[in-house]
């Protein structure tokens, strides 16, 4: 699992262990390093394996906390931070498929108030402990183990890890909060319909936000533009469509008519042609 030494969007995209349920991305920080983290689209627990942390989360009060403990980050969290020493922590960033998942299984035999609505920028700090704890040390010794089905082992730690959560008042309504925030409703339905060709006025019109403050907002959450974000989805989709699908094919499924566009912006994101990528799947 690679290291990250920074907190940019791009190396944490690049760098994650991603399995579909969870990304795990990996800090080495060294003494006195200071920074601003984001969190993005879908909740993160945040976990120290040594050192500390000095932080201040949504412009709340500063506080510190170590490797017995761990801080649970709503969607679009930003957090402002120090290492008073050498740093080596692990988040989980959860997948909006694995809280929706879980959710739906054991929603209506939790113990607690799911018409709750969690303040905005709520964060949760809490005591790395009992069952959390164990399930924690179980993901750490699946990373170092040479197992070749890792990533379907952290995936059942992962759902078991949100149930846990899930079971707090705190913790629910941290998870619960991506679901109605417009912008990630804007993201499902991106998601949910990347074949088509939907503009960001009509986005911006279904989640009822005039479009300067959409656009707004969206970069804000994600730190890319919607076109950029749209864009970025209709390419992960070509590289699956491409797999059994021509250039020219793949194109006009994801709404691009001109080919040459087409090429050159998948060049761009993935540094080879679509005709490339196809014969590096084949060779």
């Amino acid at each position: 699992m690679k290291t990250l030494n920074s907190f940019h969007r791009v190396d944490e995209t690049q760098y994650a262990l991603s399995t579909g349920k969870v990304n795990l991305l990996h800090y080495h920080l060294p003494k006195h390093f200071q920074g601003e983290y984001r969190c993005f689209e879908t909740p993160r627990l945040c976990t120290i394996l040594q050192g500390e942390k000095h932080i201040r989360i949504n412009q709340s009060e500063s506080l510190n906390y170590h490797k017995e403990q761990c801080v649970l980050l709503p969607p679009h969290a930003n957090v402002m931070m120090s290492m008073p020493e050498f740093t080596e922590a692990l988040v989980y960033e959860f997948s909006e498929d694995v809280l929706e998942d879980v959710s739906a299984r054991v929603n209506e035999q939790l113990e607690v108030d799911t018409s709750l609505q969690a303040e905005n920028g709520h964060f949760q700090l809490s005591g790395l402990q009992d069952r959390m704890s164990a399930l924690h040390l179980r993901t750490l010794e699946i990373l170092r183990s040479n197992d070749s089905n890792i990533p379907f082992l952290i995936d059942l730690v992962t759902q078991e890890m949100v149930y846990e959560l899930m079971k707090r008042q705190g913790s629910y309504d941290i998870l619960s909060q991506h679901k109605n925030h417009p912008i990630h409703r804007a993201i499902r339905l991106m998601k949910s319909s990347v074949s088509e060709v939907l503009s960001i006025s009509q986005l911006a019109e279904e989640v009822q936000m005039s479009l300067p403050n959409f656009s707004q907002k969206f970069k804000l959450v994600t730190n890319q533009t919607p076109k950029e974000y749209l864009t970025r989805l209709k390419l992960q989709q070509a590289r699956r469509y491409l797999s059994h699908l021509s250039v020219t094919d793949t194109a006009l499924e994801l709404g691009y008519e001109n080919i040459s566009h087409f090429i050159r912006l998948f060049k761009k994101e993935f540094g080879v042609t679509p005709k490339q990528f196809k014969l590096s799947r084949h060779s």
